[in-house]
């Protein structure tokens, strides 16, 4: 998995988890043993910087972003759950959705009261960095990179509508060619996410589902490192045997000190929007389904190097058990 994807994907990966997951999952209901099998595959164009592609790997201009990319990627996952007869239930996987499905999380889910808290370990397959982006007299290199966090929720606070997200996330990477040269642009390091939603139900089958969330990067570079907040809502239309999801979430970050190559503090605001389809008991089989997705994501920046817009699109096939 290259490094643009979860770069890319995080907003529209995250907010959406849990309601897809509902919608098409494993009855949760039940005690004893469910999962799901997914295939799919997804499409990214993008015009960023930072995308390891081999095509991309030499750049000659700092002051925008580079030539457009494309890339298919195939994309398989398995989902295990567990629920034992008190409600509490442990799973392991990585459900393949427009939720935060490119990581691999293993929790355990404990009903409290009204409430239910949700905590896991995570890890998302970046793999991939530039050992020096800025890298302009000859072909950018790539080094590996380990990404791994804990996600707790609280959902349903005191039996509201209330969700309540903290996430903890830990990026190291192996050869930071570029932080060894300057301190400054050091990347790794941890990023803090704090977050509250709230589900208003419209109409039977409609909801909507407002989300604000602060963060935090301390990263080791002091240019990399920074305060950002995320504003977003998703909408909901469930019709048996269709599921309509579309979402819109704007973010904003600001750094902490001035960039050494550019003699500017970096900031940065974007936009998210995507839509999805889901298709449940596929060709009259009750387990089987299929969903379709298409997004489009830009980020704008003080400093031109980091701009970038992508257009996404994924489609996946599987089956509940």
């Amino acid at each position: 998995m290259k490094h643009i994807l979860p770069r890319l994907l995080l907003t529209v990966l995250f907010i959406a988890t849990p309601l897809t997951i509902h919608a098409q999952g494993p009855d949760d209901s039940k005690s004893g043993l469910s999962g799901r099998l997914q295939g799919g595959a997804v499409f990214v164009q993008t015009d960023s910087q930072l995308f390891t592609e081999d095509t991309n790997r030499r750049t000659d201009n700092l002051d925008g972003p580079a030539d457009t990319q494309e890339e298919i990627l195939g994309l398989a996952a398995v989902y295990l759950r567990y629920q034992f007869e008190g409600g509490t239930a442990v799973y392991a996987g990585n459900p393949l959705e427009v939720g935060e499905g490119l990581a691999l999380a293993a929790g355990v889910s404990q009903p409290m009261g009204a409430s239910t808290l949700d905590v896991a370990v995570t890890w998302l397959p970046i793999k991939e960095v530039w050992k020096n982006p800025y890298q302009t007299s000859s072909a950018r290199d790539k080094t590996d990179v380990d990404a791994y966090g804990l996600r707790v929720q609280m959902q349903q606070v005191a039996g509201s509508p209330w969700e309540v997200i903290y996430n903890i996330g830990r990026i190291d990477i192996e050869d930071d060619e570029i932080g060894d040269f300057e301190d400054d642009l050091k990347r790794s390091g941890w990023i803090h996410e704090l977050g509250v939603k709230y589900t208003l139900p419209l109409q039977p089958g409609i909801s909507l589902s407002p989300e604000l969330s602060y963060s935090y990067g301390d990263i080791e570079g002091r240019s990399n490192s920074y305060h950002g907040i995320k504003l977003g809502a998703m909408l909901q239309h469930v019709r048996q045997p269709w599921v309509l999801i579309g979402l819109i979430s704007g973010f904003h970050h600001q750094y902490q000190k001035t960039h050494p190559l550019f003699d500017k503090t970096r900031k940065e605001s974007g936009i998210t929007t995507f839509t999805q389809v889901m298709r449940l008991n596929l060709f009259g089989v009750e387990r089987l389904f299929a969903s379709f997705g298409a997004g489009y994501i830009w980020s704008d920046a003080n400093i031109d190097f980091f701009d970038s817009q992508t257009v996404i699109g994924l489609v996946s096939v599987g089956i509940n058990f």
